[in-house]
């Protein structure tokens, strides 16, 4: 038996085989039960009909209280009631109940077609706005935009976690939106009302990095004429962000351990311990688990944080956010820009939804600036070559595997040095160091790329009339 069959359910033989022929005259599938003790033990069980059609007045249990049992067992099913002439009343309660229609015996075969007919569009439209509101989801809290059922997935976690004190560990490519949905599970939490301090743990070296975090009595550095806090007291009673808490070198690493343990940080120069009310969220494009096992990081360190872990999609794994996220930037920016643009091209939004982004949401947000800027710009065929370029066959009539394999090579090490370049809002030394090579080496492969920073012409223009 299918389990989108029709049920019904009346005491009356008669009427349960006539019902049966005509449903399934009409291509529908149909199970009939003759009492409504029946019919509570067969949904109990499992069963979920399509519809049911239920005799309001059976003469073994109360209609009202068979359909008050097929609601709490699912309130999703609908039900048109059958009833005589004369229980108008016990129509109307049936109706407040959440019955979805209803029918009087005896009747027409047209009336009983158009009532289910009637009855299976409205529960055809309530599952379409279901998953339109999907398909529009939108936290405002943690601004974070997304129809993808497992981003979906990941809100809806972060929100029932958020208002435990516990690590969270968030992993992702970079641009996917990790610090968004660190901002999304401080709002939704109890600390809420308190600080937010975010520190990107890449940006600083180790010195000042330490320096930063737990703050420092005057003269324990040079040019320290007073006392600085922090920001691990700067977040106390709030939520502190670790932006790619896989750059901590092994020393900051064993004092971090330490916070998370112990709840208390020394300044640099002090032997005074302070106790902090803080709850610890790290972010990370690198593969923790294998820098474990590297040695590269602490094994009892990923595990203090890993205590509740999200793994973001690339933007390409979800490219139905793709349109969403597009019309979002459109109307943050325009005004901004005084851009008279007012959509994406269709041309520009199919080669959106085609392309890969390797610069994931970030990516995509930076060249729905560039357009509202500059629409006249060639995106279309910057976006076409950018997509076709790593696979790009070298046209020769001999072909060289060891040619192929260099150019392979090149173009994937243009993209991961542009990646790092976009990380770091385009400082070359910063850059050079997160790449593990000289400065020297980095402007050679950028002179030979011919790549420099895209500015908009129209800043460009301001800055020289400055």
């Amino acid at each position: 038996m299918s389990s989108r069959s029709i049920l019904v359910v009346d005491n009356d033989t008669v009427i349960r085989e006539y019902l049966a022929t005509f449903l399934a005259a009409r291509g529908h599938a149909v199970e009939c039960l003759g009492s409504g003790d029946e019919a509570i033990e067969r949904l109990a069980s499992g069963f979920s009909p399509l519809m049911i059609l239920l005799d309001i007045v059976p003469p073994d249990k109360d209609g009202i209280e068979v359909l008050s049992n097929f609601k709490s067992i699912d309130p999703s099913i609908p039900i048109i009631t059958l009833s005589r002439i004369g229980q108008i009343k016990t129509v109307v309660e049936a109706m407040k109940i959440g019955a979805s229609g209803y029918l009087t015996k005896p009747f027409e075969e047209e009336a009983l077609e158009l009532e289910i007919d009637n009855v299976l569009e409205k529960q055809r439209l309530k599952e379409e706005v279901k998953t339109l509101k999907q398909q529009l989801a939108y936290i405002e809290q943690g601004n974070i935009l997304t129809s993808n059922p497992q981003m979906l997935r990941i809100i809806d976690i972060a929100r029932h976690v958020a208002g435990t004190d516990v690590p969270v560990l968030i992993l992702g490519e970079s641009g996917v939106g990790k610090e968004v949905v660190a901002s999304f599970i401080h709002e939704q939490s109890n600390r809420s009302d308190g600080p937010f301090v975010k520190v990107n743990c890449a940006a600083l070296p180790h010195e000042l990095l330490e320096a930063e975090l737990f703050g420092y009595e005057r003269g324990a550095v040079t040019s320290a004429i007073r006392d600085k806090t922090g920001k691990f007291e700067q977040a106390d009673k709030g939520t502190m962000l670790l932006d790619e808490i896989g750059e901590l070198s092994p020393y900051l690493q064993t004092r971090l351990l330490q916070v998370l343990q112990d709840s208390e940080i020394s300044r640099l120069g002090s032997k005074r311990p302070v106790k902090i009310n803080v709850r610890v969220l790290a972010t990370t494009n690198k593969k923790l688990k294998e820098a474990v096992l590297k040695g590269e990081f602490r094994n009892d360190l990923y595990f203090r944080l890993n205590v509740i872990k999200f793994e973001l999609p690339p933007l390409r794994e979800r490219r139905e956010d793709i349109p969403l996220l597009c019309n979002h930037f459109l109307e943050k920016y325009r005004d901004r820009y005084q851009s008279p643009v007012r959509q994406i091209p269709k041309e520009l939004m199919e080669l959106f939804l085609r392309y890969d982004w390797p610069g994931n949401v970030r990516q995509l947000e930076n060249v729905v600036k560039r357009y509202l800027i500059l629409p006249d710009a060639d995106i279309i065929s910057e976006l076409k070559t950018a997509n076709t370029e790593a696979v790009a066959v070298i046209p020769t009539r001999t072909v060289s595997l060891k040619e192929v394999s260099g150019h392979a090579a090149e173009v994937a090490e243009k993209e991961v040095v542009l990646r790092v370049l976009e990380d770091t809002g385009w400082n070359r030394k910063e850059a050079a160091r997160r790449l593990m090579i000289s400065y020297k080496a980095l402007r050679n492969k950028l002179k030979k790329w011919q790549l420099v920073r895209q500015r908009p012409e129209v800043v460009r223009a301001l800055g020289k009339s400055a």
